[in-house]
C-alpha cells in the first residue's frame, strides 16, 4: 500500500529544501573520512608495512650501535695501559733477538745512513783574490791560448761570476770547486792537488775551456743562459 502523497510536502525522492546540505571537504569527502584517512597515511608512514623496510631500519640501527661500540673500546684501551704493556711485551721479544730497541739506540738511529764525508773548503774569504786573478791573466794570454782583450773579459766575467777568483770557495748548491768552478759530478775525479793551489785549478780551467767550448767568451754565452758550463 503506497502513502499517500501531498504535493505540498514535495517530492519525497528528492531532498527536502528545508534540510541542511551535507559538509564536505574540498574533495567532496565527509569531514570524518577525510579525517581517518590523514591519519591513517601518517601511521603507514611512520610504521612500514613490508618486512622489508622493517629490516633495512634494524640493520641501519644495529650497524650504527655496532660502530659506536667499536669506537669506545678502542678509546677504553688507547687510554689505559694496556697499549703500554702491549707495547713493552713488544720491545721485550725484540730484545730476544738483539734487535735495536734495547738500549740506548731506536730503529730510527738503526736505520738511518751513515753521514757522507764532508770534504772541507774554505769559507770564500781568500785574501790573495787579486794574485789569482793576475795568475789568470798571464796564463789565459801566454800560448797556447792567447786570450787576450775581449777573450780576457769573457774569461773574468766567468771565473767572477763563478768564484770570485778565490781558490778556497765550495758552492753548497751546485757542489762546484774553487777559482774555476770544478764540480765532481760533471767534470770527474778531481785533478791532483787542486784543492790548494790556485795556479792547478786556472791551469785546469783553461784546458778545459779549450777543449769543451774552443774560447773564453763561448764559455761565458753558455753559463749566461744554463749557470754552469
Amino acid at each position: 500500500m503506497t502513502t499517500p502523497h501531498s504535493p505540498e510536502l514535495g517530492d519525497p525522492r528528492r531532498p527536502s529544501p528545508n534540510r541542511p546540505p551535507n559538509r564536505t571537504d574540498e574533495r567532496g569527502r565527509p569531514p570524518r573520512i577525510a579525517i581517518r584517512r590523514g591519519v591513517g597515511s601518517a601511521l603507514r608512514w611512520l610504521r612500514p608495512e613490508s618486512a622489508n623496510q622493517r629490516d633495512r631500519g634494524a640493520g641501519f640501527v644495529e650497524t650504527a650501535a655496532a660502530a659506536i661500540l667499536a669506537a669506545l673500546i678502542i678509546t677504553t684501551v688507547y687510554t689505559s695501559e694496556v697499549s703500554s704493556t702491549f707495547n713493552e711485551g713488544v720491545r721485550q721479544m725484540v730484545c730476544l733477538v738483539n734487535g735495536p730497541g734495547c738500549g740506548e739506540e731506536t730503529w730510527v738511529d738503526h736505520d738511518r745512513p751513515e753521514e757522507p764525508e764532508e770534504y772541507e773548503w774554505g769559507t770564500g774569504d781568500d785574501a790573495n783574490l787579486s794574485d789569482n786573478k793576475n795568475l789568470g791573466m798571464q796564463a789565459a794570454s801566454a800560448a797556447p791560448y792567447n786570450w787576450t782583450d775581449q777573450e780576457w773579459t769573457c774569461l773574468d766575467n766567468l771565473w767572477s761570476q763563478q768564484s770570485a777568483w778565490d781558490h778556497n770557495v765550495l758552492d753548497q748548491q751546485t757542489g762546484a770547486r774553487g777559482i774555476v768552478g770544478f764540480n765532481p759530478a760533471l767534470h770527474g775525479e778531481m785533478p791532483a792537488g787542486f784543492r790548494d793551489s790556485a795556479s792547478t785549478q786556472i791551469d785546469w780551467g783553461l784546458d778545459y775551456i779549450q777543449q769543451a767550448y774552443g774560447t773564453p767568451c763561448e764559455a761565458w754565452d753558455y753559463w749566461q743562459s744554463t749557470r754552469t758550463y
